[in-house]
């Protein structure tokens, strides 16, 4: 049974769905359908969890002519666990991280979770000033926030512990960390790149197609026609059927619903935050992205300057 040597590991908004997509169209490469969070199982990501066979059905299609299996899930970063068990699962596995500017991918990431209904805190300065309160449960969550803790919003940025996990349990040889600044203004070096780190060629027929914009490159930001729509699909028992943690019982039932999803999504663009929220997050982020250069080696003090 095939199964995947490689992760692309990020957060949700830090670019890693963007190089998923230029993976997918690779020829030696097979990637995985996005989110399985099979790992993690601190994040409580599937209740109940995916099974491993749930799981390696989805590498089952890869052709013979794919090299390196794949598979990119947006909280591995973030969970505790994830790393030492991807470990446990192939210990010579591959890891390509993706890391952003945490100012941007808060006010990114908050969006995000209001448009899946993860957040019901619609402004993000008061998203922001809400954490501790959540933390210490004066202030309730939203039912079908998933995975635990994601709305704690300081600790989503807290990069250093999280990479420096997968530094020790991989070795530094075996992570690949991309910066997603280097990442938007030349995409093709950055996946020159990756190419190199898995082994397959970095030219190929069809090269210049893989960077082919399409809406969501040129304009991410969703929005939801309908509020009552997003939340009647967000249902732990119709988000399973969709991940495909379970079984349909109704034929074409899936395939009603991810049309039902992709229907009721907008593309908007999102508001710019106040210059006091700036720099409120700089300063809360400055020791963190010192932590995070030291760590790497790198100086990334323009994130906060």
């Amino acid at each position: 049974m095939r199964k995947p040597d490689f992760f692309v590991v990020g957060h949700p908004r830090s670019g890693s769905g963007q190089l998923n997509g230029y993976l997918s169209k690779h020829p030696s490469l097979f990637m995985a359908k996005k989110e399985l969070h099979y790992f993690g199982s601190d994040l409580g990501y599937h209740q109940p969890p995916r099974t491993l066979d749930n799981f390696l059905g989805f590498f089952q299609d890869a052709p013979a002519s794919a090299k390196r299996l794949g598979e990119t899930s947006t909280w591995y970063l973030f969970s505790d666990r994830a790393a030492q068990e991807i470990h446990d699962f192939d210990p010579d596995a591959g890891v390509i991280m993706l890391l952003r500017n945490p100012v941007s991918l808060l006010h990114s990431l908050h969006s995000h979770f209001v448009f899946r209904g993860d957040e019901d805190i619609t402004d993000f300065g008061q998203a922001l000033d809400a954490e501790r309160g959540r933390s210490e449960g004066r202030i309730s969550e939203p039912e079908h926030h998933i995975p635990r803790d994601g709305l704690r919003y300081s600790r989503m940025v807290g990069y250093a512990p999280q990479v420096k996990r997968y530094f020790d349990v991989f070795g530094r040889d075996r992570v690949h960390v991309i910066i997603n600044d280097d990442f938007r203004e030349d995409p093709r070096a950055v996946f020159r790149g990756v190419c190199r780190y898995l082994g397959v060629d970095e030219d190929f027929p069809g090269f210049e197609q893989v960077f082919a914009e399409d809406q969501r490159a040129r304009n991410s930001n969703r929005t939801v026609r309908s509020r009552k729509v997003q939340d009647w699909l967000i249902h732990s028992e119709r988000q399973q059927v969709l991940e495909g943690v379970r079984r349909a019982q109704v034929p074409g039932y899936r395939f009603a619903l991810r049309a039902m999803r992709r229907l009721n999504i907008e593309y908007v663009e999102r508001s710019p935050m106040d210059e006091a929220t700036v720099s409120l997050l700089k300063e809360r982020c400055r020791a963190q992205v010192q932590e995070l250069s030291d760590l790497l080696g790198r100086d990334l003090s323009h994130w906060v300057a």
